[in-house]
């Protein structure tokens, strides 16, 4: 049997503010195992993002336990948790959060820039990431010379690039029109057929039949964790 990468057993994230108590996520407990591709789904409100931002280390649960790749991570100090973060999951977010003013190539090397890797190495590993994602003549160009499906497939190497064991997608196609956003999502598809751990937050029903597995959450709760059958 394969190895987990995520396990959160019965967690919970409770907000406080001006005397009101609000439960974003309520007593969740899952796992997700190496190679899986899971969609995490729900409408705005559901908590999903707060479940997303727990499992992605951005965030402590109030209550529970999270081990990533077998770390308990529950009470990690910050320095922990940005070790994690830049070691075991690589994150793609809908707004692509490219730096403006640096090449394609540039962007993808930062993570291994906080990593201490040389140059050489650093210019080696991004080229192949951006080769990986089909962006192999756009090495040089910065993301306004790029449509945002190109800007998409940047980060999705940079998110690639550290060799994480997560991939941890935020409504990666939530700014992308609908052929660039079936493209984002023929390479996830590509990328779990290499073996990659896709973990894809969402909103949208049809993004999230892409996965293998969908977990619905509604209320903070988890309402529905399913196989997807293809017919």
């Amino acid at each position: 049997m394969t190895p987990e990468v995520l396990r959160i057993s019965h967690v919970s994230k409770i907000y406080k503010m001006d005397g009101v108590t609000f439960t974003a996520v309520d007593d969740v407990s899952l796992s997700i195992r190496a190679g899986e591709y899971v969609a995490i789904m729900g409408p705005s409100g559901s908590g999903k993002s707060t479940l997303m931002h727990i499992i992605g280390c951005l965030d402590r649960p109030t209550e529970g336990k999270v081990e990533i790749v077998g770390k308990d991570i529950s009470r990690a100090s910050d320095h922990e948790l940005a070790r994690i973060r830049n070691t075991s999951i690589g994150f793609v977010f809908q707004q692509f959060n490219l730096l403006r003013r640096t090449s394609a190539i540039a962007n993808v090397e930062l993570p291994l820039v906080y990593r201490g890797i040389n140059g050489r190495e650093r210019h080696s590993f991004a080229r192949n990431m951006l080769v990986e994602v089909g962006l192999e003549e756009k090495l040089t160009n910065f993301p306004s010379q790029l449509s945002g499906g190109q800007q998409q497939r940047v980060a999705i190497a940079r998110a690639l690039v550290t060799n994480p064991q997560i991939l941890l997608a935020d409504e990666p196609t939530g700014n992308l029109d609908s052929k660039s956003g079936t493209e984002i999502l023929d390479l996830f598809a590509g990328l779990h057929k290499k073996g990659r751990t896709i973990i894809l937050v969402t909103h949208d029903t049809t993004v999230a039949r892409q996965a293998k597995r969908i977990i619905r959450i509604a209320d903070g709760k988890v309402i529905e964790d399913k196989k997807v059958s293809r017919t």
